[in-house]
């Protein structure tokens, strides 16, 4: 069970959740568009991303305009600085989703071999699953999860790795291979933000630092 600390918004806190399920709706989305040459998925995401972008402007507003207020309670300010950091991943993370989905016009799975398609959506399975994580650590403030999307984002790279031998041993056109490398890119990416925000939640619990400086000495 989780513990509601007083200094958290709940308003802020909903909006964040909101957030959080849209980019993942849109990531979800955006996978099946590439995966199956979708172009109608894409319109579809690219006005969802519109209403992402409102809901980030509304949210960074009401954070500001707490961080402007004279008194703070203990927790406070370390509360807002994790949310200062977090909305900026949320839309960045939906961005990645839209860049995603726009890849379908270009049709680029329609010669792939089955296993690099195979790894693809391994990847993109793995990135849904680790935002599901992240969204699901943020609601129930459970700072545990975050070591846990560390070891998926491992598996994740491997993937990511594999995905790329098998794009450069099928010699596509160079500019096909370009644009797979990209999209293998942004579902890696899209992972890294999805542990970038269970280490900032875990930081909103914790109090400490989710990146801690390295140390100066030898």
């Amino acid at each position: 069970m989780s513990i509601v600390h007083s200094y958290r918004s709940a308003s802020i806190d909903q909006r964040v959740l909101e957030l959080f399920a849209l980019v993942g709706d849109s990531f979800v989305g955006a996978k099946e568009a590439l995966l199956h040459s979708d172009t109608s998925i894409t319109t579809r995401l690219v006005d969802r991303e519109r209403r992402i972008d409102e809901l980030y402007g509304t949210l960074q507003h009401e954070v500001s305009q707490r961080l402007m207020e004279d008194d703070h309670q203990p927790g406070e300010l370390h509360y807002l600085v994790g949310i200062v950091r977090i909305i900026p991943e949320l839309e960045r993370s939906g961005d990645l989703a839209e860049h995603i989905a726009r890849k379908a016009s270009l049709d680029l799975t329609r010669d792939l071999k089955p296993r690099c398609r195979g790894i693809m959506e391994q990847m993109a399975e793995l990135g849904a699953s680790m935002w599901t994580q992240a969204s699901l650590a943020f609601d129930a403030q459970d700072p545990s999860v975050a070591n846990h999307l560390d070891q998926l984002d491992e598996s994740l790279d491997d993937l990511h790795v594999s995905f790329m031998t098998e794009v450069a041993s099928s010699s596509p056109p160079i500019a096909i291979a370009m644009e797979l490398a990209l999209v293998g890119r942004f579902l890696e990416r899209f992972g890294d933000h999805a542990v970038n925000l269970a280490r900032t939640t875990a930081s909103l619990i914790t109090q400490l630092d989710p990146y801690p400086k390295a140390s100066s000495e030898d």
